[in-house]
């Protein structure tokens, strides 16, 4: 029976992994020389195993190897000599190009990153290739393409590899006198029409390349998305991509990889849509000033069927402003799930003022609008004044919200020497009213002054007030003042799992703010060196929150047992006492009738 039984196991292991879905799967955990020993157990496992190793490719001096050697002219005392003098060993021929067809057809996805950009930088190799090709698309099934070189006069060699059947394209445009990027781009054209995502990273102002990056978006009718640099997101860029039926996405990255334009270029950010603008584009971020946002919301044939909108502000304005860009795209954007409104410093700095008037902080009548977007499920807010919100303002955004699932209210404003209004209890709502709340984060004053009445608050419902999704916690620039009560109040609250976490997010950190006088410098320096005393502590927090959950646990489960034990006692009783009431004998007898 025991070898019957291992025989048994065998065949099945043997058929499970002659299947090839599964065995490319168990290929992505291992190492790549563990990958070529697998490609040289069977026929199978070879065609799967050499799938696995040239799918993605990312170094060009490996591919062009299996041509044939490449060997560098020169002495090993000066690499960037011998990187610049490269070539293969002997000419190529048929032979080569038939072996190097057998990997070709595997490769999906290239990248040509910076950190592998240093070898090849001689023209030698790609002139023999370009001479002696068999085939004009290189890489054939290719449907990725991203060429990032830091090296302008590389960028014409990524033509080498474009053809009809790449959807990705990501690309770092380095200026050269010597190429012109109109030409380029209408190479992208006329290459790869079949576009569906493009990502350009630059760091020149877009007005620049405006006219030829225009006409460059009119020639991709199959555009789905568009990622672009900060700041480039011009008036006519916007009018040029709400021609595209198809365009689904436009996006900038904050990554300094992405680049970044000029600012003034969204200055005077006034696009005039069409009619049909933007019919399939359901998620926007921009970078602009937060009146035109208004007027671009507000104008006819503004996108509609937004989904998630991303605004990145550019100078800080009026409370009732905000409001009115709420009001617009509760009013707009029926179909918003994501809105984040993002004030973070750049391009201009976060000041610090020691004394707050109420005029410059957002009121529940600012947020208000909210409410009537009663699909949104994630709310980010990233403003450089506390908010000044109750808790009565955060109930009724909880029961009004049931489907948020994140929310960021603003938990790292320029902190004041005065305490925030909220406290822990801000937490409640949230988890009473918003079951599927997985990240939370609120600017509080957590001391241990109302602990007592919000944990008896947390009990007077059955069973208790709990979150049940939530993953991450964070509290920003919030005061702390001892981490052990601030711990076991969110153990009552919190599953386990979740995570806490404190500090600031802005791209430049401290460096983006600025103090007005000499007077408010004084009292910023005091603030920093209070804030951090605080870190230490929410990361204290977060140490022993996990341990205290699960004590938590473990007690409501004892109790749960007990209260099973206790009703189990009660029915016993009961039955006893009906038994006793009708004449049963204690022994168990019958009663004759």
């Amino acid at each position: 029976m025991a070898s019957l039984s291992s025989s048994a196991y065998g065949s099945t292991t043997l058929r499970v992994l002659a299947i090839p879905e599964i065995l490319e799967l168990v290929f992505t955990f291992l190492e790549e020389t563990d990958t070529s020993i697998c490609a040289c157990v069977c026929r199978t496992w070879s065609e799967v195993a050499l799938d696995s190793l040239w799918r993605d490719v990312n170094d060009l001096r490996r591919l062009f190897n299996v041509l044939a050697p490449i060997v560098a002219i020169g002495g090993p005392e000066d690499a960037e000599a011998a990187a610049s003098h490269e070539r293969f060993s002997r000419p190529l021929e048929p032979g080569d190009w038939a072996r190097f067809s057998r990997y070709a057809r595997r490769v999906r996805n290239l990248s040509v990153p910076p950190s592998n950009d240093t070898r090849l930088r001689g023209p030698d190799v790609f002139d023999e290739i370009a001479r002696t090709r068999t085939a004009l698309d290189i890489l054939p099934k290719l449907t990725s393409l991203s060429w990032t070189s830091e090296l302008g006069e590389r960028l014409r060699l990524s033509l080498m590899f474009m053809h009809d059947n790449i959807k990705h394209f990501t690309v770092r445009l380095v200026p050269t006198e010597s190429y012109s990027f109109g030409i380029y781009f209408q190479e992208i054209a006329l290459r790869m029409p079949k576009l569906t995502h493009l990502d350009m990273r630059f760091t020149f102002p877009v007005r620049d390349i405006q006219e030829d990056l225009c006409t460059l978006f009119e020639g991709l009718p199959s555009l789905q998305k568009v990622v672009l640099p900060k700041f480039t997101l011009s008036a006519k860029v916007i009018e040029s991509l709400s021609r595209n039926p198809k365009l689904r996405v436009v996006q900038f990255e904050f990554m300094e990889s992405q680049g970044a334009g000029d600012v003034s270029d969204v200055h005077n950010w006034f696009p005039v849509l069409q009619e049909d603008a933007f019919q399939s584009l359901h998620d926007l971020s921009i970078s602009v000033h937060l009146p035109h946002m208004v007027r671009f919301l507000n104008a006819a044939f503004c996108p509609a069927n937004l989904t998630c909108l991303y605004v990145h502000v550019l100078y800080i304005v009026p409370p009732y402003q905000v409001q009115e860009f709420f009001e617009a795209a509760a009013q707009n954007c029926q179909h918003l799930t994501q809105l984040y409104l993002d004030f973070a410093g750049d391009p201009s700095p976060l000041l610090f003022r020691t004394t707050l008037p109420d005029e410059d902080r957002f009121s529940w009548n600012t947020l208000r609008p909210l409410l009537k977007l009663p699909k949104l499920t994630e709310f980010e807010l990233h403003w450089d004044s506390p908010l000044a919100i109750t808790q009565n303002d955060l109930e009724d955004l909880a029961v009004s919200l049931p489907s948020l699932e994140l929310l960021v209210l603003n938990p790292e404003p320029v902190p004041t020497p005065q305490p925030p209004s909220l406290t822990l209890r801000a937490l409640i709502p949230f988890a009473r009213h918003c079951p599927k709340m997985r990240e939370l984060s609120l600017y509080i004053d957590a001391s241990s002054t109302d602990l007592e009445d919000a944990s008896r608050e947390l009990h007077s419902t059955l069973p208790p007030v709990q979150f049940h999704a939530l993953r991450t916690l964070s509290f920003g620039l919030s005061r702390i003042a001892a981490s052990e009560p601030v711990a076991l109040f969110l153990s009552e609250l919190c599953p386990l799992g979740c995570t806490v976490s404190a500090g600031v997010s802005w791209p430049q950190g401290l460096a983006a703010m600025e103090a007005q006088t000499p007077e408010d410098a004084a009292v910023l320096v005091g603030m920093w060196a209070r804030a951090e005393e605080w870190y230490p502590r929410w990361a204290e927090v977060d140490r022993v929150l996990p341990l205290l959950t699960r004590a938590r646990m473990e007690e409501r489960a004892r109790r749960r047992a007990l209260e099973r034990e206790v009703e189990d006692l009660r029915v016993r009783c009961r039955l006893l006492e009906d038994r006793e009431s009708v004449g049963v004998p204690p022994d168990g007898g019958c009663i004759a009738l």
